[in-house]
């Protein structure tokens, strides 16, 4: 708490001798005082001094008592402002507290009234700064967890990309060859019987395979978008399913085979689409990391009913972590991976979006024998997007 010296007072009243011998009482007791003669006098000291609590009359010629308060309010919501009254104005002092002043005394001031008034008035003003500085350094550590959650997918979406680049290219080939084709052909006069047949499967083909190319810019897109959280249901099917389109040609680049093993009639979770993907990609590329000369990646869903959580699983047949590495994984900017191919932000940020989704990330790993990454959620429940 600060020293008394530190704490301004604005004392408001038009009564000249209750405002020396009260300013006198303050100033002994260690305060930095300010005087005014009427609200309008207050209000502009407050905005000149900028005081930490206000006491004021409540009867006053021209702006009252209840006046100034609203206008310090107004200025300057963290003020405290005490007022003092007759004893036959209660009703204005309980409007006084309703508007949100600390405290009311009575004439004549009691000193020891005042200074218990004056006391509780730098406790509210203590606490509510407090709460401030609390609340601004919980949006501070928001901000820099949305930044790292960001940068980590940006990182994701860079690989992804370099990857997908090619899966995107072969359809692109193909549609632009048989577009060549047919306009060669219609070129030539109209079609005979026999070329309609051929025609139609080459339009097959080319439909076949623009469409293949916009599943894979939707997914890209849906996963590099910087959206806002938002919970709802999710299957678990459609989010692999997603996770895998998005993935699989970095698995046959690398000549990892994929398994998956998703059980029917999985229920739904409460969760963020988009960050599960994130949480599932990562997984999906630190398996393909650890398996620089192919291997065999397993992708399972399955639902336990005793604990009514769905488990995802990322399993490799990779290098493994070591005993030593295994406690420090979910660390910030930890990683086992050579300069250049990553930062350490992945599986932390893994361990993040889990825990927000009250869910948790675990790993089972032997050096040389590969590793297990388990996502376990709890499954939807009834009213369960009106609690969030």
């Amino acid at each position: 708490m600060a020293a008394l010296s530190e704490w301004k007072i604005v004392l408001i009243d038009d009564e000249a001798d209750i405002r020396e011998v009260m300013a006198i009482a303050l100033e002994d007791a260690g305060y930095d005082v300010h005087t005014a003669s009427d609200g309008k006098a207050g209000i502009h000291l407050c905005e000149t001094v900028a005081p930490q609590i206000v006491i004021t009359d409540i009867r006053m010629p021209g702006m009252n008592g209840i006046q100034v308060l609203e206008e310090i309010k107004k200025l300057n919501p963290d003020i405290e402002v005490i007022v003092f009254s007759a004893f036959g104005e209660m009703d204005l002092a309980i409007q006084a507290l309703q508007l949100d002043a600390s405290d009311f005394i009575t004439k004549p001031v009691n000193d020891e009234a005042l200074h218990m008034a004056l006391k509780r008035a730098r406790d509210r003003y203590g606490a509510r700064k407090q709460l401030k500085d609390y609340t601004a350094l919980l949006e501070k550590e928001y901000a820099d967890q949305a930044r790292i959650l960001h940068q980590d997918k940006m990182i994701s979406l860079g690989r992804l990309a370099a990857s997908v680049v090619h899966e995107i290219n072969n359809p692109l080939s193909g549609i632009l060859n048989y577009a060549r084709l047919m306009i060669r052909i219609l070129n030539r006069g109209p079609l005979a019987e026999d070329r309609r047949e051929k025609f139609g499967q080459y339009l097959k083909l080319v439909e076949s395979e623009t469409g293949r190319c916009s599943q894979i810019v939707s997914s890209l897109l849906t996963f590099s978008r910087k959206s806002s959280l938002t919970f709802e249901s999710v299957s678990i099917a459609d989010l692999i399913e997603r996770c895998t389109i998005l993935s699989q040609h970095k698995l046959q680049l690398q000549h990892i085979s994929l398994e998956s093993r998703i059980e029917p009639e999985i229920p739904p979770v409460e969760g963020d689409f988009n960050q599960l993907q994130q949480c599932v990609i990562n997984l999906i590329f630190n398996a393909i990391d650890a398996m620089p000369e192919g291997g065999t990646l397993t992708l399972a869903g399955h639902y336990e009913s005793a604990s009514a959580r769905v488990i995802i699983s990322v399993k490799d047949t990779g290098s493994g972590i070591s005993e030593a590495d295994l406690p420090h994984i979910f660390e910030p900017f930890f990683t086992t991976k050579k300069e250049g191919y990553g930062v350490g932000l992945g599986l932390s940020t893994v361990y993040g979006i889990m825990e927000h989704h009250k869910g948790t990330v675990s790993v089972e790993s032997r050096q040389g024998r590969g590793s297990t990454f388990k996502l376990e959620l709890p499954v939807k429940t009834e009213g369960s997007e009106k609690e969030r």
